[in-house]
C-alpha cells in the first residue's frame, strides 16, 4: 500500500469514528433531555394530583385505563367518564359552550375527533406532548411510523388498528354459500331478518355504511337498496344486538363487536363471526375506540401528557388490546389473544376508514340513510 493510500485510510477511519462518537454524544444527550423532560412533567402531573378521562364504557376499560394508569402513578387520582363516542363529544361542546372545561384527555373512535371536537377547535397537539423515546421512536409502530388519523398528523392519534367483521350469523339461521357478496344481503329472504349497530351514529355501524358508500363495488346505489328494501332494525346496544342473533329473532347481524360475539361464542351460544375475505369487496380497516386527542384548555395538562405517553408504552397497549381486543400498531404487543379475524392480512388491502377523508364523507352518508329510512 502507497504511502498516501495509508494515509487516506487512517483518515477515512478516524471520520468513521468521529462520526460515530458524535452521534453517541448526541443519542446520550437526547436520552438525558427526555429523562429529565419526562421527570418534570411526572413531577407537575403529581402536583396536580388528578387526571379527568373520557373513554369508551365497559368495567374492562375502566379498569385497564384508569386503574392500570394509577397502578403507575399512584399520586394521580384519576376521574373516568365511560361512555360511547356520540354521547360524549356533544356533552363535552355543551359543556364548553357554558364554559366549563373539565376534560383532560380523550380515549374515542376518530368520528368524534374529526367530526365533531376538531372543528370547534377543542383539541390541542399531540407531537409536543410525546415524550418517551419508546413512544416517539418510530421503529416500534406498524409502518414505522405514529399514525393520525386527521390530514395535518397533529390531533387526533390512532394506537389501534383491526379489521372490521362485517357480519355476525346465527348458523342455525344461516348457510354462508348464500352469502358471498354484500349484494347477497339484497335477498328477499333476509328481509326482516338483519339488524345492525345504528348506522345513524358514530361508530362501527356508520363506517360500515362508509364503507359501502365508498367501496367501486358497492357504493351509494348499494347502500339506498340495502336500508330501502330489508327493513334493517338499528340498536347502539352491542350485546343486545347479539343476544337477539342467538335468541333466533335475528339471523344475521351487520358491524357486530367482536368482543361480544367471542364471549358469546365461548359459552357455546350459536353465534359467528364471518371475516372480510369470505365477501368478495372485502372490509375496512378501523380504529374502533382506539384513538386518543388531548383536550385544549385541560385543567390538569400535565397529568395528561403523562397519561398520553403511558397508554402509548408496551404496558399501557398491552392493557389496551386485553381490554377491547384491538391490534395494537405497537410491533411489540402481543396479538396472540385476538381472533385472527380482525388482524391484517399481509397483502390484503383495506379501506382506513378511520382516516379524515372518509369521515368527512359521513355527512353525505348519513344525508342519503336519513333519506331512505324516512320512506
Amino acid at each position: 500500500m502507497s504511502q498516501n493510500r495509508w494515509r487516506s485510510s487512517i483518515q477515512a477511519r478516524w471520520v468513521w469514528a468521529l462520526g460515530l462518537a458524535l452521534l453517541l454524544v448526541s443519542s446520550g444527550a437526547e436520552a438525558q433531555s427526555s429523562k429529565l423532560e419526562w421527570e418534570k412533567t411526572v413531577a407537575a402531573a403529581t402536583k396536580e394530583g388528578k387526571l379527568v378521562l373520557w373513554g369508551p364504557p365497559g368495567s374492562n376499560v375502566r379498569a385497564a385505563y384508569a386503574e392500570g394508569f394509577q397502578k403507575a402513578f399512584p399520586g394521580i387520582e384519576v376521574d373516568y367518564t365511560g361512555a360511547s363516542g356520540s354521547k360524549q363529544g356533544p356533552r363535552m361542546l355543551a359543556e364548553r359552550r357554558a364554559g366549563i372545561y373539565s376534560v383532560d384527555i380523550l380515549t374515542q373512535g376518530t368520528t368524534t375527533m374529526l367530526g365533531t371536537l376538531m372543528p370547534q377547535n377543542a383539541l390541542d397537539p399531540i407531537p409536543p406532548a410525546l415524550i418517551l423515546p419508546e413512544v416517539t421512536n418510530p421503529k416500534n409502530w406498524l409502518q414505522n411510523k405514529l399514525e393520525y388519523s386527521d390530514d395535518e398528523g397533529k390531533y387526533n392519534l390512532v394506537f389501534a388498528s383491526y379489521v372490521k367483521t362485517p357480519i355476525a350469523i346465527n348458523p342455525k339461521l344461516v348457510n354462508l354459500q348464500e352469502i358471498r357478496s354484500y349484494w347477497d344481503l339484497l335477498n328477499p329472504k333476509w328481509t326482516g331478518k338483519i339488524a345492525m349497530k345504528d348506522p345513524t351514529n358514530p361508530g362501527p355501524g356508520l363506517a360500515t355504511a362508509t364503507f359501502w358508500y365508498a367501496e367501486p363495488g358497492l357504493g351509494p346505489d348499494f347502500v339506498r337498496k340495502l336500508f330501502g328494501t330489508q327493513k334493517i332494525v338499528h340498536s347502539d346496544d352491542d350485546r343486545q344486538l347479539l343476544e337477539w342473533l342467538v335468541q333466533g329473532r335475528y339471523a344475521i347481524i351487520i358491524a357486530p363487536s367482536e368482543f361480544t360475539a367471542t364471549g358469546l361464542k365461548a359459552k357455546g351460544l350459536p353465534v359467528d363471526l364471518v371475516g372480510a375475505e369470505h365477501f368478495k369487496e372485502g372490509s375496512y380497516l378501523t380504529s374502533g375506540n382506539g384513538s386518543v386527542a388531548l383536550i385544549n384548555r385541560a385543567p390538569h395538562p400535565n397529568a395528561a401528557k403523562v397519561f398520553l405517553n403511558w397508554l402509548l408504552t408496551r404496558e399501557g397497549q398491552t392493557l389496551m388490546t386485553q381490554a377491547l381486543g384491538y391490534a395494537s400498531r405497537r410491533l411489540d404487543v402481543t396479538r396472540e389473544h385476538l381472533d385472527p379475524i380482525v388482524v391484517p392480512k399481509q397483502g390484503s388491502k383495506y379501506q382506513a376508514s378511520y382516516k379524515e377523508e372518509y369521515v368527512n364523507m359521513k355527512g353525505k352518508i348519513l344525508a342519503l340513510l336519513q333519506e331512505v329510512l324516512a320512506r
